[in-house]
């Protein structure tokens, strides 16, 4: 993933900053984005560069060449309608001719109709964090299948590649948007 990108990037939820490190390493100007104001200021005491906090969902800064959204990035989509609104908001960060770099993983195998017992898709998930007895809120994360994401993303007026598939149904994409 990280040797496709190219440009000016956008590493959208970069946590501690690792991947957006590696890039600066390569000399390639990257701009780190993570919701948490803890991260963010991990990554500046890391030596990142450029980091911002903020909600992607929300963040309209500047246009990117590559959005790289690693470690199942695309699942802070939070749901698949929320992957909709998030594909649509990505046509406005992104520079013409540029690329959304993801991966995601299929765990359609935990049930054999792909649904939850409520109807829901099974890669909806719901989490919440602890540590040393501290709770934090609960939200929701969403892991999803090559076929469902590919419709999604055609829904939304980009054009995906998958690039590598592994044995454990862990996955990497590339859309680029079909707006000329």
């Amino acid at each position: 993933a990280l040797r496709r990108c190219r440009g000016h990037v956008l590493d959208a939820g970069a946590g501690a900053g690792s991947l957006s490190l590696a890039l600066q390493s390569q000399q390639i100007n990257v701009t780190a984005l993570d919701i948490f104001s803890g991260s963010v200021q991990i990554m500046k005491e890391r030596g990142v560069k450029q980091a911002i906090c903020a909600d992607i969902f929300r963040y309209h800064g500047q246009q990117f060449d590559t959005l790289l959204l690693m470690m199942n990035g695309i699942g802070l989509a939070g749901t698949t309608g929320g992957l909709h609104r998030l594909l649509k908001h990505f046509h406005k960060l992104l520079a013409p001719g540029g690329q959304i770099i993801f991966d995601s993983s299929d765990i359609s195998y935990i049930t054999e109709e792909g649904v939850t017992p409520t109807g829901r898709y099974v890669g909806e998930i719901r989490y919440q964090y602890e540590y040393r007895g501290k709770k934090g809120q609960w939200f929701h994360w969403l892991y999803i299948d090559a076929a469902r994401m590919e419709a999604a993303a055609n829904a939304c007026g980009w054009q995906m590649q998958m690039v590598m598939e592994d044995d454990t149904d862990a996955w990497l994409g590339v859309l680029t948007s079909k707006r000329r």
